[in-house]
């Protein structure tokens, strides 16, 4: 028996010797890029901070993996953003654009008349044009009250005087608008004038009960007189301002050429500029399409009683060219050279995110909204995984919000671009129309609406060649 049991404790001492030597081997071997597994945890262990290791709290015998990614995190390298001022270049202010713009759409509304009645203007209805020519002139006159008491002290008699002059040609206007929808309604069908009435039901859906559209600000908590909704106080965004601290932020100017900002404050920089952008859109969409109602599709509609005979294609087609070159020209106007760096700068620092569909890839960052991950790293957000498209990326990965406004804004030129292409496709078509036509008053109406589009197309040009050339000088510091 103690032969028996040394025999057996023997060979137990050998198995444990054989486990002590495989275990031993096991450790000294490569990985598929090179390093040994005994070295990646010498590695690992050395690369943690003592602050780590004190606030790591172990769970069942295991480290917390909240930790390592932290840690991880951390040692990315997130390269500094600068900005190249643009250069300021002229854009037009309220009134010179308004005066411009009543011009066109008189001349517009003359040609469309022309294209109907050719010479036959005894027939025309001169309380439709009438009508017609006092609501075109609506913005017009609601920009000169306006700035009738802009710097006028409150409770003077210039004041005063100022305000009864307001309300006198307010109700002028009310009181003319009234006497010749009567007529109109005496001489023409109902149906015929509840098309007057239909832009009142499409303003309502549109904007609801509000006088002054424009007047809905889009606020920045930066300061309590920061706005973005006027054009001259563009430049003086928060993009070019610092700060967000205990969730009130300072307004300061940048002074080194580097801008930074912390990721909370960029979000809410763009949610405030998707909302005003969206806004901006909406009202160039419904101004350029009320044009195009009244100044193309109203006088076709009501030549029907006066049996008058004309060319029903090159009038719709005349309607379009309203439509497009009042479109453009409201985006001219509405999203200046300026405004459009502004959302260049904040989709550079927004970022964005695609989805990594390569495989299951293991990584160890997960997405954290108070950190600024580089181009081209790979985190986990919501079981998916995404890789940063950007040089700073603070979006929300999956956010089709931030994606869409990432993918916009990110090139400063490709808004221009598409006015560009737009309007060089528009006067070319013109132009080709010159050639084929084979009326005076069709070369008139083509002409007439050429020249005009020849100043929208100097002017978005000059802009975009402005702005290529700072980029040009970008790319060459770089």
């Amino acid at each position: 028996m103690p032969s028996l049991f040394a025999t057996t404790l023997s060979f137990v001492v050998l198995k444990l010797e054989l486990f002590a030597i495989y275990i031993h081997s096991a450790s000294g071997r490569f990985m598929p890029g090179g390093k040994r597994f005994g070295q990646l945890k010498a590695t690992v262990s050395t690369s943690r901070s003592p602050l780590c290791q004190q606030s790591r709290t172990p769970r069942n015998g295991s480290p917390s993996i909240g930790t390592v990614r932290q840690t991880i995190s951390s040692l990315l390298t997130i390269p500094q953003l600068y900005h190249i001022p643009i250069p300021r270049v002229p854009i037009f202010n309220a009134m010179g654009f308004e005066i411009l713009f009543f011009a066109y759409l008189v001349s517009a509304l003359g040609l469309q008349y022309l294209n109907i009645y050719k010479l036959n203007f005894h027939v025309v209805d001169v309380h439709l044009v009438t009508f017609i020519l006092i609501f075109l002139s609506r913005r017009l006159i609601w920009n000169i009250l306006k700035q009738t008491l802009a710097s006028e002290i409150l409770f003077t008699v210039k004041y005063f005087l100022g305000l009864i002059f307001k309300a006198v040609i307010f109700l002028v206007v009310i009181c003319t608008l009234t006497w010749l929808l009567w007529k109109l309604f005496q001489h023409n069908s109902i149906q015929n004038c509840l098309f007057l009435l239909y832009p009142i039901v499409m303003y309502l859906c549109a904007f609801g009960f509000t006088l002054d559209p424009q007047g809905n600000k889009v606020m920045f908590k930066i300061s309590p007189h920061v706005e973005i909704s006027q054009i001259h106080l563009i430049p003086t965004r928060t993009m070019e301002k610092k700060a967000f601290q205990n969730g009130d932020a300072r307004q300061e100017l940048i002074g080194k050429p580097n801008c930074t900002l912390p990721p909370d404050a960029v979000r809410y920089e763009a949610e405030c500029l998707r909302t005003d952008f969206n806004s901006r859109i909406k009202q160039v969409l419904f101004q350029s399409l009320l044009c195009a109602y009244f100044v193309g599709f109203l006088p076709m509609r009501f030549s029907e009683q006066h049996h008058v005979y004309y060319d029903l294609w090159w009038a719709c087609q005349q309607i379009l060219f309203i439509w497009l070159s009042s479109l453009l020209v409201l985006m001219m106007y509405m999203l200046p050279l300026t405004y459009c760096d502004a959302l260049h700068k904040c989709a550079v620092h927004l970022g964005g995110w695609e989805r990594y569909t390569c495989g299951h890839r293991e990584t160890p960052h997960v997405w954290s909204p108070l950190t600024v991950w580089p181009q081209g790293v790979l985190v986990r957000h919501n079981k998916l995984l995404y890789k940063g498209l950007g040089i700073h990326n603070v979006a929300i990965p999956g956010d089709p919000h931030h994606s869409r406004f990432f993918f916009m804004f990110e090139s400063p030129l490709r808004l221009i671009n598409w006015m560009s292409a737009s309007l060089l496709a528009l006067v070319l078509y013109q132009l080709v129309l010159i050639i084929r036509c084979h009326f005076w008053y069709q070369l008139l109406s083509v002409v007439g609406m050429l020249s005009f589009n020849y100043v929208i197309l100097y002017r978005i040009l000059r802009d975009r060649w402005a702005l290529q050339g700072v980029l040009a000088q970008k790319e060459t510091r770089d």
